[in-house]
């Protein structure tokens, strides 16, 4: 084990967070889904969605809108536990912001992948450099 840094199969959990921020921010549906177990729990507004089939509404929600991810911080809390600090901000297709904050994406790895992810709001007034809270 890295020091401050959780292995989970070849990747470290931060290495797989941020190869998903990645894929997302490209809007690489297939890339994305490598990385998520196939009983997947994801969140959609106030529902939760099951599987990567289900998962896979990214590619209608990139159809009408363009949202960045930008990973600010991560935070290992347990070998199958990380918090990733986030900011988004989400455009119309045109570019016109519709929206920007600071997020919590707390995510449950198991077996190398993403099997649960919940969002939590947060100020903006907290937020740190990803490379200020975690050890490369």
């Amino acid at each position: 084990m890295k020091t401050g840094v959780f292995e989970t199969g070849t990747l470290t959990n931060r290495e797989l967070l941020l190869a998903a921020y990645a894929a997302y921010n490209r809007r690489d549906s297939d890339a994305l889904l490598a990385l998520v177990s196939e009983d997947v729990n994801w969140p959609d507004g106030s529902a939760r969605l099951h599987g990567k089939a289900e998962v896979r509404y990214w590619t209608r929600q990139w159809a009408v809108t363009r949202t960045h991810d930008e990973p600010e911080r991560i935070t290992d809390l347990s070998p199958d536990r990380s918090i990733v600090r986030i900011s988004q901000v989400v455009r119309t297709l045109d570019g016109t912001t519709i929206s920007e904050g600071s997020f919590d994406h707390v995510y449950r790895i198991e077996g190398g992948l993403i099997v649960r992810m919940d969002i939590q709001d947060v100020g903006t007034e907290d937020r740190v450099p990803i490379q200020a809270q975690v050890p490369e």
